[in-house]
């Protein structure tokens, strides 16, 4: 594994133990690359639920959220 997929393992391990605010800084930072937004790309599957729960929470237009 290189060293760009290791800081973001690292951070994709901080987003498990923050705020919902915190999580949006720390996912941003991740999807700002390329590399990054492969990495979301392959996460496991709750892993991947999990991202979409959050964002779909803090989503600010309403008409984007999905029924719990």
């Amino acid at each position: 594994m290189d060293a760009m997929a290791d800081d973001f393992d690292e951070l994709w391990k901080k987003v498990r133990a923050v705020d919902e605010a915190e999580f949006i800084r720390i996912l941003a930072k991740i999807l700002s690359s390329k590399e990054g937004r492969t990495f979301i790309f392959n996460l496991e599957p709750l892993d991947a639920a999990l991202c979409i729960e959050i964002l779909d929470h803090v989503s600010p237009n309403p008409s984007i959220r999905h029924p719990p």
